[in-house]
This record gives structure tokens, sequence and C-alpha cells, in this order.
């Protein structure tokens, strides 16, 4: 545990983020977003607009063989935004992880001393720089284009695929050329990424094939319809080219997406909302294994107003004759398959199936909470991989601060990863 000095810097970091958070609490926003915040605007205001974000956690993990981490980290990220001006914007963002005993934990780069991993390095970098330039007007036409270059962030759909792993305290970004437009079209969202460089969440921690930066020659194309009402449709094609040593990461990507939802009554009390999704994946590059796989994921929801959202799910990883798994590389993979991570390999060559049911109460004091029971199989041959339970509850205070509580234990069989559990306290400023 920690002792001394150790501990209260992690109390002093506890601190540092409750008197920003009272500071900002009282802000409001303005009716206009452009024009700022009235009550902060040496903050926020029709030229400028800073960004922080602060975020103090305990996260306590032990996985069976190994021993027990305690990581205490504080990560921040501070940038200031150029507001549009002629369709131009910018900005320009810092990040910076910090832990007082990051002896305490092992961080999945450094050399590892028996503890268990939790992929948090001590971290300083230039997590986001860009420029971008929006117009709804081209040659007279009313069409939208927006391009926007240079490290960035970059989310498609659920993060699924391509996403920022918004949950380990280093962000993933992306050196990358992004273009979107709607080509006069209502309701449609046309994008195409260039990809040199993904900045991954290990930072300069990174040496190993594992964890180092991808150097990357990779094209992103997705299509996203939204114009039947409560149904939205997606079309992709994800051709990662890797050019360091992941050449097992390189992998074409095609697939489409459903997300919709129906009443069950005459009016929004009751409902059903679903989601489907199916990609077909290849080898590309310097890939040496040469395979099909497939990828499914359906999921519904029965929502009832007064009570909340009870769901089933699942989801397939493929494989080709336990060869070579389904690969998703640039995924928020946290985000899946359970909050342990016994997963973040998507099952091995063998791949992975994950069927699940989800209760999320409807609760009072603005409490949000989602539970969730997980069954795992293997993609090929369907032996059994374990089952796992998560919990994560979280809660506003004020306007710029949340409180957030995560746990997982998973129990895996004779076939399937060590056993683990994991617990999170956490507290984030946002501005």
């Amino acid at each position: 545990m920690l002792r001394g000095k150790t501990g209260g810097a992690v109390a002093l970091g506890w601190i540092f983020v409750l008197v920003i958070s009272l500071l900002g609490a009282s802000a409001h926003a303005a009716d206009d977003e452009a024009a700022g915040d009235p009550e902060l605007p040496w903050l926020d205001n029709p030229w400028y607009k800073v960004h922080l974000n602060v975020r103090a956690r305990i996260e306590l993990a032990d996985i069976n063989g190994s021993r027990n981490s305690e990581a205490y980290t504080l990560r921040t990220r501070a940038g200031l935004e150029a507001k549009p001006y002629y369709g131009f914007s910018a900005m320009a963002e810092l990040e910076n992880t910090y832990s007082p005993a990051s002896d305490q934990y092992f961080d999945g780069a450094s050399n590892n001393d028996g503890k268990s991993v939790i992929a948090d390095p001590e971290n300083t970098e230039l997590n986001r720089l860009w420029g971008q330039y929006e117009t709804h007007s081209l040659f007279g036409a009313p069409v939208r284009v927006k391009a926007k270059a240079y490290r960035q962030r970059i989310v498609f759909d659920d993060a699924r695929f391509i996403g920022n792993v918004i949950w380990r305290q280093n962000e993933q970004t992306f050196d990358a050329a992004l273009g979107e437009s709607d080509f006069g079209v209502d309701d449609l969202t046309a994008q195409y990424a260039y990809l040199w460089d993904i900045r991954r969440i290990w930072g300069d921690k990174g040496s190993s094939p594992s964890t180092q930066d991808f150097s990357s020659n990779s094209h992103l194309a997705r299509l996203h319809y939204a114009g039947l009402e409560d149904h939205e449709f997606t079309v992709f094609a994800y051709l990662l080219d890797f050019r360091n040593d992941s050449p097992g990461n390189s992998s074409n990507s095609y697939g489409a997406r459903a997300v919709g939802s129906f009443p069950l009554g005459s009016d929004d009390r009751l409902g059903f909302d679903y989601v489907a999704s199916y990609a077909w994946q290849t080898e590309a590059r310097k890939n040496p294994e040469h395979y099909d796989a497939h990828y499914l994921w359906l999921t519904g929801h029965l929502r009832i107003q007064e009570i909340g959202r009870f769901g089933v799910g699942y989801e397939m990883l493929g494989s080709d004759g336990g060869d070579q798994q389904f690969v998703t590389p640039l995924a928020t993979a946290h985000k899946f398959n359970g909050f342990a991570d016994a997963f973040l390999d998507n099952g091995g060559p063998r791949g992975l199936q994950d069927l699940f049911v989800t209760v999320q109460p409807a609760l009072p004091w603005q409490l949000a909470a989602r539970f969730s029971y997980h069954e795992y199989f293997r993609a090929d041959g369907g032996g059994d991989l374990g089952r796992e339970v998560d919990a994560v509850i979280s809660r506003p205070i004020g306007r710029h601060l949340l409180a957030l509580f995560k746990g997982a234990w998973f129990d895996g069989s004779s076939q399937g990863p060590e056993d683990r559990w994991r617990l999170v306290f956490e507290l984030n400023f946002d501005y």
C-alpha cells in the first residue's frame, strides 16, 4: 500500500480535481455554443476555447499467477482550440499521466516484475494537433465538406474497429488526414481517412511490437445514413497496413451495421432497441497468414422508461480453422468482452464467442449503472473459456465532475485465460 509522501501526492491530486470542479461548477453553457461561456469568457469565447480534463484514478488488479497491482494515476489534458474563422479552425492539446508510485503496478510496457498489468504508463506527449476547414456551401451548392489534418481523435460507430481507447489514461490518437461530406444529401455522412501513424496508449514507453506505435499506410472509408426515422445504417471498409513489426495486424475488413428502435406502445415509455453488425476480414500486405474470418454482433434491449433497459447480446470474433482470428488492432477493446480485459486479443487464434446479458436500471439521484454477465466460448470448436460479472456505477457532481466505480470478476475455465478481477475508483473533471 502507499505510505508517506506517496499517499500525500495522491491525496493532493484528488483535492486538485475537486477544487477545479468547484471553481467551474457554476458556469452555464450559452444558448449559442459559438458565443462561448459568458461567465468564464477567458476560457470560452467567440475566438477560442480552453480544454481541460483531469482524471484521478485508483485501479486495483489481480491476475492469477501474478502479484496484485495498485495503480494510483493522475491524467491531465490541457488544450487550446481556435474557433472557426471563415471555416478554418485549429487545436493543440498536451497530455500527461503521472503516478506517485509507478513501482506499485506493471504498466504493460516497462519491465515486468511479476505484477498484474494495468496499462497506464507515465507519459507526457502531444495528444492532439490539428487544423480543420469546414464549409456548408461548395461552389454555391448546399454541400457540407470538412477536412482535418494531423494528430486527431477518430472514433467510428461503437469503436469496435476504430476508436481512441478512451478508458486508458493515455489516449490513442491518429496522425491522419480525414475528409467528410454529405454530397448534398440530408442525413448522409461519407468519410475517408488516411492514417500514417497511430499514437498508441503506451506512448514513449512502447518498445516491443505489441506496445509500440503503428507506422501505417492505412485507409478508412465509411458511409453512414440516418434518414429513416429511428434507424441508421453504416457500411465500411477498413484497410489496415502496418509497416513496422506488427504484420499480423495488417488486415482488410468490410462490413455493415444497423442501429434502431421500435416503439412497443402508443408513447415512448416502452420500446425495443437493436444493434446488428457483420464484417468479413482477410489478410493485407505483409501479413504472413492467409485467412478469412467473420465478425458478428447482435444485441437487443427492452426499454421501460420507469424501470430501465434489459438486454441480451452475442458477439463473435471468428477464426479461420484456428490459424488466425479476426483482429481489431485500432479498437477500444476494453469496451467489449468484459471489463476484466481477459480477451484483449479477441480470443487468440481460435477466436471468441461472447454471450451476455445486461441490466441498466433507472436509478434516482442522477445515478447511472450497468450490470453485465458474460459467458465465453471459442469461435473455433466452441470450447468453454469462462464467465464474467461486471458492474459500473457513475454520478455527475455539478456540471464538470463525474465520479465512477467499476468492478469486474472473471472466472476462467481450464481452456481460458487466468482468473482475474479489477476494481476502479475514479474522479473525472472535464471542461
